[in-house]
């Protein structure tokens, strides 16, 4: 794995445990394996948007 796969991949899991609580399994389909996103919220929106324009212009 090169040194930039390898820093994608941390960061990706970063991320995935970052949002995994917004996952939430639907208990009719639990054995398909299928369920939905929980909203977080207009709050926590614009506090990822106000992160991004950060990180974009630095």
């Amino acid at each position: 794995m090169t040194v930039a796969e390898n820093k994608f991949l941390k960061e990706a899991v970063k991320q995935g445990l970052r949002m995994q609580h917004r996952f939430l399994a639907e208990p009719v389909l639990a054995r398909t394996g299928k369920g939905y996103l929980k909203s977080e919220g207009v709050t926590t929106l614009q506090r990822i948007k106000a992160g991004l324009k950060k990180s974009k212009s630095a």
